[in-house]
């Protein structure tokens, strides 16, 4: 069967190709009498008409389509922001190709310039730590890109994450106020400005309380739940009088050293506290459920997709926002005061 074409369309509503053109790309102004529209669009669908979205590109008319590219689809995490994103995309009318880096600086860059090649109207981007050249280069030659849940300095972008700073400050205030002195930390991969922010506020809110932080307690990790179980055998080896509390920067590792205390024929909470961060869907289900600085997801991808439209309508050489979002503590099972050990 041949392809319906716009011209069809047009014979069938008996209009010209160009005003068809104005339906499909919403440049409906107010001399187009609302009879022809609803003609041209009864049209559409009694031929099941599929515009063609790589002519559409390459007439500069736009694909519909946004990238989006996250670390790792398989932690629990990026599939939630995956999913908010794809939902708002959606309603608005947006489809969405996802790549997943698989935490690779080199494939991530190799997926930036798959979803250039493929004229997407923009790309919103969850780095591993790419370097402003590359993004920068990018952005120049035409393709918006918005920044989502982590940071990259010198990037002339808009960029949406939640304050990282302050979801340290809140885990650690937390762990002091139940009467934890001696606590560690497993920090994310250090190539990234989110872990560098929470191991900031973990510092900085000890220091607060009169506390010196022990580098000896501070383990990096990845955000895997493999490298949580490894720091957590580390700090293991270490007396139960040198730390009563473990802070984690995501709750994959919290689960991880949750894991490795069972090992070790201990339980949480009864011989550590253990608080993540993320706040995983799964986290509330666990045994035990976890305490965790919860990020607000939701809001993260509405306003990366806000910022993605505003560059398609309006150019990329609009105001750079960054837009930090505040982070809340979830308490729950997994923490419990000093003094009930």
């Amino acid at each position: 069967m041949a392809r319906v074409t716009i011209k069809d369309v047009a014979q069938k509503a008996e209009v010209s190709i160009t005003t068809v053109s104005r339906v499909l790309n919403d440049k409906v102004d107010e001399y187009m009498r609302k009879e022809t529209k609803d003609r041209i669009l009864q049209a559409i669908k009694e031929l099941n008409f599929k515009p063609d979205k790589r002519a559409q590109s390459l007439r500069g008319l736009g694909t519909k389509i946004i990238g989006l590219v996250i670390p790792n689809r398989l932690n629990p995490y990026f599939e939630q922001l995956a999913a908010a994103v794809e939902q708002v995309c959606y309603k608005e009318g947006y489809g969405v190709l996802l790549c997943s880096s698989q935490n690779s600086i080199e494939r991530e860059s190799v997926y930036l310039d798959l979803l250039e090649r493929q004229k997407v109207d923009a790309i919103i981007l969850s780095t591993v730590g790419l370097k402003k050249g590359e993004l920068n280069d990018l952005i120049e030659r035409g393709t918006p890109i918005v920044l989502v849940d982590e940071n990259v300095p010198g990037v002339n972008t808009p960029a949406i994450f939640a304050n990282n700073y302050m979801g340290g400050c809140q885990a650690t205030q937390y762990l002091i106020d139940l009467g934890h002195r001696r606590i560690a930390f497993i920090t994310g991969s250090m190539n990234l400005l989110s872990s560098k922010d929470r191991l900031r506020g973990f510092c900085e809110t000890l220091k607060k309380n009169d506390l010196e932080p022990d580098r000896k307690l501070i383990k990096e990790g990845d955000y895997t739940y493999e490298s949580g179980y490894e720091a957590g055998k580390q700090l293991l080896r270490k007396s139960r009088d040198d730390f009563t509390a473990i802070f984690c920067s995501d709750d994959l590792m919290a689960f991880g050293v949750i894991q490795a205390i069972r090992k070790k024929s201990m339980k949480v909470p009864d011989d550590y506290s253990i608080v993540g961060f993320d706040d995983m869907y799964f986290s509330s289900i666990s045994s035990p459920q976890l305490t965790t600085v919860a990020q607000p997801v939701k809001e993260m991808a509405f306003r990366a997709f806000v910022a993605v439209k505003e560059q398609i309508n309006e150019g990329l050489f609009q105001e750079k926002k960054h837009q930090f979002l505040d982070t809340q503590l979830i308490v729950r099972e997994s923490s419990r005061p000093l003094e009930n050990r």
